[in-house]
């Protein structure tokens, strides 16, 4: 039997689809077509269009529409690009001279020292032969044995099947789109299909690699920094406005692309410009180093500043530091999330409330006052007096005595530094830790190197700083009545379930929303994606489409009276309540069982040959019917990269393209599980599902019967009449009869 290879076809059902573009027209190649070009004009200058069409910027609205190649721009940037290839060879001669022969010194050096000592003993010993072994002859033409050697009797084994290679992941990655193909894949010796390569010239808006001219042009970062910085200022016009200066260096960075296509692609030449600049602007001012050489900061900055680094860097929904896994071009505006409820929360629980930390705390100065000041003078508020009480007078006395005592009596051993008192702001923005100095102190005692500070000594500094306080800054608001959790849910069913389609459609990305008022068609992208608002959106909390999670007992979010598994969402820890989705695995108590996805409960699965095609995704262990198996993994690419790769993987005839919505394709070719060996069938024993977990779509596996172990694995495809005949040359159909399940094999048509 051949071998073969999973296959994946374009998937025409939703969720799981990928609608092919349209096929691009095979360009003809006639030799009338072709112009020469005049032996003292540049190459260079032939990528060009016309005077006419040069003056035509890239659409705004669309930054990956090609921009027209001007001419002119093509002529100054190679004009600077010679007068920075003869700088650079200057700075050979100065500079990179006198360095190579330094180095050729010192290594000449190390050289003499190892010289001296004698290289390690090395023996070849032949192995002894056992007794019995058949040994085979090699003679001459007149029968002399010229060599004798032992024979070795192996196993007929059958080889494996073919597999591409792949990287292993349990997660989704975000992948950045591919403009330039790396190399023409190899299709085999008999199949030189030229308009198939013409079609992958018009995906692939950048082109192939090595096949645009200037593609043997040496250039180094030296050369380019010149090149930029030079062209840009002969070419940028002076009255560039904010709006056009995007498109405009966008399009300056293409024509440098195509002048130089072998150094990087478009984007990256943006992204770079900071580093070169870096690296060979003589007048460039580091940035000022904020920590000292004791690991302390150098002055007392503010918190803003302090955060700026990590604001921008970590991602507001896994928390994770320079994240992998959800896509940059995503604004999800969370930090607007994070600050409509916990940071305008205030504690409900009152200082005096807390036990004291010491002998020492603060706590105990905050009690005498508080038993002072409520002397029995205050306890009859009711006869009305219009002159100064004595109660009045003994509590000013005490306020005085006790103002006295918490007067800051600081030596100049004791005072904070500025990396102590940068550190204090810092701690004082966490929500609920505004007034914890007790917490406050012992955070300080990790992060100074000076002598440690009690509590009482920041709430001392708190109380001389206490104008820069930032609970002071925060707006006072009446307080609210508490309203009914289920109110919340009225809400959410009158708005969605009660529409013409009573469902949650799920086939956009989810992008919080972020505006002023309420939601609706004209302001908030959820209306307008057919999104109800999730937790990360900044609309209020009364949002009409918010929605709530659901209110099941628990372990009973299994069935469409659930709300969130009515929706394709599973339950989520911050909204779901009721449901015990928060509870651990090992808890006593019943759990919700709608978690699956995000807490990786996946089946143990093997990979082994198929019967059907290639390898194939066996069970490992018996699992029974509606269960969670596995989620199918990869990189989460667009759909126009899912379009550039399915142009490769349709005619190689092996493609792992999932739809995710109707902007994203989860792809398995390069990255992904053990799930994506899992072969098709028209009678499959799984089902793929789309689900939102934390706010992601992700593509879930679940069993449609009980499974056994040792079983193979399949789902649907949703291959058409054409797709089934092409790719799928064997199948194993499922039946039920008599009672017991059955297999038949059936030959497929090729």
């Amino acid at each position: 039997m051949p071998n073969r290879t999973p296959i994946r076809g374009s998937i025409k059902r939703t969720p799981l689809k990928r609608t092919p573009i349209r096929s691009a027209k095979r360009r003809k190649l006639d030799d009338d077509d072709e112009e020469d070009v005049p032996e003292n004009e540049s190459p260079h200058l032939k990528l060009g269009s016309s005077d006419s069409e040069s003056e035509v910027e890239p659409n705004e609205t669309n930054p990956d529409e090609k921009p027209k190649i001007n001419e002119e721009w093509n002529k100054v940037i190679m004009d600077e690009y010679v007068k920075a290839k003869r700088l650079f060879n200057k700075e050979i001669l100065t500079v990179g001279v006198p360095r190579y022969e330094q180095n050729r010194k010192e290594v000449g050096q190390t050289k003499s020292k190892v010289q001296g000592k004698s290289p390690l003993p090395f023996s070849l010993k032949p192995l002894k032969p056992k007794e019995n072994r058949p040994y085979g002859d090699l003679r001459s033409y007149n029968n002399a044995v010229i060599q004798k050697c032992p024979l070795y009797i192996l196993e007929d084994v059958l080889p494996t099947p073919v597999m591409q290679y792949w990287t292993h992941t349990e997660v989704n990655l975000v992948a950045d789109d591919e403009k330039t193909l790396s190399h023409i894949p190899f299709l085999g010796d008999g199949d030189e299909d030229v308009g198939w390569c013409d079609e992958l010239l018009e995906v692939f808006e950048e082109g192939i690699h090595g096949t645009k001219v200037g593609c043997g042009e040496y250039i180094n970062d030296f050369i380019l920094y010149h090149v930029i910085k030079n062209a840009q200022e002969k070419l940028r016009p002076a009255n560039l406005s904010k709006k056009k200066e995007t498109p405009w260096i966008r399009k300056f960075y293409r024509h440098v692309y195509e002048l130089f296509p072998n150094k990087l692609p478009t984007q990256q030449l943006e992204l770079m410009w900071a580093d070169l600049v870096e690296r060979f602007d003589e007048n460039f001012t580091p940035q000022q180093e904020i920590i000292n050489e004791t690991g302390e900061l150098i002055a007392n900055f503010t918190p803003s500043t302090l955060l700026n680094s990590f604001e921008a860097l970590v991602c507001p929904k896994c928390f994770a530091y320079d994240c992998l896994f959800h896509s940059s071009s995503q604004d999800y505006n969370l930090r607007s999330f994070n600050n409509t409820k916990t940071r305008h929360q205030k504690s409900k629980k009152s200082p005096n409330d807390k036990p004291p930390c010491s002998q020492n705390c603060y706590l105990h100065l905050l009690k005498s006052r508080s038993s002072i000041s409520n002397g029995p003078g205050l306890s009859s508020p009711k006869t009305p007096t219009t002159h100064k009480s004595p109660s009045t007078t003994s509590t000013t006395k005490a306020n005085k005595v006790l103002d006295k005592e918490l007067t800051v009596q600081i030596m100049d051993e004791d005072k904070w530094s500025p990396h102590e008192e940068a550190m204090f702001s810092l701690l004082r923005t966490v929500p609920g830790a505004e007034d914890d100095y007790c917490g406050i102190a012992k955070v300080l005692m990790q992060l100074s190197k000076r002598r440690l500070k009690s509590c009482l000594e920041v709430f001392q500094y708190a109380q001389r700083t206490a104008p820069m306080s930032p609970r002071l800054e925060l707006p006072t608001s009446p307080k609210k009545k508490k309203k009914n959790p289920n109110d919340k849910h009225r809400k959410f069913r009158a708005a969605k379930w009660n529409e013409s389609s009573g469902k949650v459609l799920n086939v956009n990305v989810y992008r919080p929303c972020h505006h002023a008022g309420e939601c609706s068609k004209e302001m908030c992208e959820c209306v307008k994606a057919e999104n109800p608002c999730t937790k990360f959106c900044a609309c209020s909390e009364d949002c009409k489409i918010r929605f709530p999670g659901c209110r099941c007992a628990p372990g009973n979010c299994r069935t469409k009276q659930c709300q969130c598994y009515y929706a394709s969402f599973e339950c989520d820890p911050d909204i779901c309540k009721s449901c015990n989705c928060d509870k651990p695995e090992d808890s006593t108590e019943p759990i919700c069982k709608n978690v699956s996805i995000q807490r990786g409960l996946q089946k143990r699965l093997v990979v082994a040959p198929s019967e059907v095609a290639g390898w194939g995704c066996f069970a490992y262990e018996d699992i029974e019917k509606n269960d969670f198996i596995s989620e199918y993994t990869g990189e989460v690419v667009s759909q126009m990269e899912g379009e550039r790769r399915g142009k490769i993987y349709d005619k190689i005839k092996c493609s792992y393209l999932f739809r995710l919505n109707n902007e994203q394709s989860v792809d398995a070719t390069r990255k992904g599980n053990i799930i994506r060996f899992a072969n098709h069938s028209k009678h499959p024993n799984c089902r793929a599902k789309v689900v939102v977990v934390n706010g992601d779509h992700k593509i879930g596996i679940f069993a449609l019967q009980n499974i056994k172990a040792g079983e193979e694995l399949f789902f649907d495809y949703a291959y058409d009449k054409r797709q089934q005949i092409e790719f799928v040359p064997k199948e194993r159909h499922r039946f039920k009869g008599g009672g017991d399940e059955k297999e038949k094999k059936v030959e497929g048509k090729a």
